[in-house]
């Protein structure tokens, strides 16, 4: 079922979204879980990453989307659904079980949706499940073609950054100081992304 709705979702998006992927071949080395962690600007930044990485990805998206036909597509997709106010708690132990089982976590590390396309404060989630699980993060950023919002029938650009690993994010004792450091340090990592 996923492959199918994925194979759909890329000619569709290929079609009214059309894009183009720089450094796909940065995480073919990765076999086994790791962190994708992108920036937000659009509704189809998710299917924009699923369609152009074959593994599956489990994002995590609010529990409100999970409702109906919608919400059993979300599930089938892989879809996380984690409830406003109380993400912390109901997101990281389903999320290391993820990792842990070597499979791929999708986050975004603002948390929400910028509507403006600029980059918005980082959220500290990436920060700790790599503390908590050593598996890499891998950076990327979704830039819309000479505008910064998607807009149907413009090229959307998306970069893969290279892999940060455990032992480069210098986290020792998970200390609030060590996690905001650690998620600049990504932030940072997916600004230089940006054309």
């Amino acid at each position: 079922m996923y492959s199918f709705v994925r194979f759909f979702l890329s000619v569709v998006l290929r079609l009214v979204f059309p894009f183009s992927v720089v450094g796909k071949e940065k995480i073919k080395k990765l076999k086994d879980g790791f962190i994708l962690c992108s920036n937000h600007i659009s509704n189809l930044d998710a299917l924009f990453l699923m369609v152009i990485i074959k593994r599956k990805i489990a994002f995590i998206a609010k529990q409100e989307l999970f409702r109906g036909f919608f919400g059993l597509f979300l599930k089938t997709l892989g879809m996380i659904p984690v409830q406003r106010g109380n993400a912390a708690s109901s997101i990281i132990g389903r999320s290391e079980e993820i990792l842990k089982k070597g499979e791929i976590l999708g986050i975004f590390i603002e948390g929400t949706r910028s509507r403006t396309g600029e980059f918005l404060k980082p959220r500290s989630g990436a920060a700790v499940l790599a503390f908590k699980t050593k598996v890499p993060v891998v950076p990327v950023c979704i830039t819309p073609k000479r505008k910064k919002l998607i807009k149907i029938f413009r090229k959307t650009l998306i970069y893969i950054g290279d892999p940060v690993f455990a032992e480069d994010l210098e986290l020792q004792d998970g200390s609030t100081k060590e996690l905001r450091k650690t998620t600049n340090l990504i932030m940072e990592k997916i600004k230089k992304l940006r054309v």
